[in-house]
């Protein structure tokens, strides 16, 4: 069984940076307030039975996947999640070639 890997740290701090920021402007969160557990989180999942099993038991829902398109589109615009989303390594590695062409052109 192939476990939940979390998502590079390039990767995961491209989702999380602006989802942070973005959720503390709408909010006017203050620094005593704790995040929550999972408001951008994303990992590279395996699509076999077992790890949908795994993920339900650990998170309580079945995992839901999404591409690179949809990560980035959370990311620009806030979204945040109750339970942490899926990607496929393919998706992933989309993600990252994504995010290297964006700062080319930046």
């Amino acid at each position: 069984m192939r476990k939940l890997i979390p998502l590079a740290a390039a990767g995961l701090v491209a989702l999380s940076a602006p989802l942070a920021v973005a959720a503390q402007s709408q909010q006017g969160a203050s620094a005593n307030e704790p995040a929550p557990r999972f408001e951008r989180a994303a990992y590279v999942c395996a699509t076999d039975e077992a790890t949908r099993r795994s993920f339900e038991r650990e998170y309580g829902a079945a995992p839901v996947f999404i591409t690179a398109e949809e990560a980035l589109a959370a990311a620009a615009s806030g979204e945040r999640w109750a339970t942490p989303r899926c990607m496929t390594e393919a998706q992933h590695a989309r993600l990252e070639r994504l995010r290297r062409q964006t700062a080319l052109k930046n």
